[in-house]
């Protein structure tokens, strides 16, 4: 029994651990990494993007751009104490001119591979896209993922324009007949 339960604390703590991967070694040359915001804030520019370096609310780093008419944030994850981060996500938040459901983010995020959307309180719509740089990733993967994110922002407003939202279901007001008046004799 006791061996049962040392592996069964072995695999939780194993996926654990790969979760909270750290990125504590130095970027090395020509990788782009989440630990050094201006590997990839350098490969946005060479991409031919904009790739202001700056910081989030929280004081995280993050990079400031704009692709296919919208802007949008790169936004550093799994950060120890603003620095050495491990992941990257792609943001933007998007106002549509005419509000949309769940099932219309549901639509979406079935048929999307790379890109999930989600439907915020306020009716806004924001599109998000993570990747883990453990280790740094090449110029030409950081570069197709920045194409890959580009292409499917200018998806979306063509996805807006395919499914408009639904009419809403309007019942005719009926007459309901008044309950007979009872009288007293």
């Amino acid at each position: 029994m006791t061996k049962t339960w040392w592996l069964a604390a072995m695999v939780l703590g194993a996926g654990a651990g790969a979760a909270e991967a750290k990125d504590t070694t130095p970027c090395p040359k020509d990788l782009i990494c989440a630990s050094d915001p201006n590997s990839v804030g350098g490969a946005m520019m060479r991409a031919g993007y904009q790739g202001l370096v700056d910081t989030d609310g929280e004081g995280d780093p993050m990079i400031v751009s704009s692709a296919a008419g919208y802007k949008f944030n790169i936004y550093f994850y799994d950060c120890e104490a603003h620095k050495q981060c491990a992941s990257l996500q792609f943001s933007m938040r998007l106002t549509p001119s005419e509000r949309r459901d769940l099932n219309f983010v549901n639509t979406w995020n079935s048929e999307k591979r790379f890109a999930q959307l989600a439907l915020m309180k306020d009716g806004d719509l924001r599109l998000t896209h993570d990747m883990s740089t453990v280790g740094g990733i090449t110029r030409a993967n950081f570069t197709d993922v920045v194409e890959w994110w580009s292409s499917t922002m200018g998806t979306l407003e063509t996805f807006l324009k395919a499914n408009p939202p639904a009419e809403p279901q309007t019942t005719p007001m009926r007459t309901v007949p008044a309950p007979p008046v009872k009288t007293t004799t």
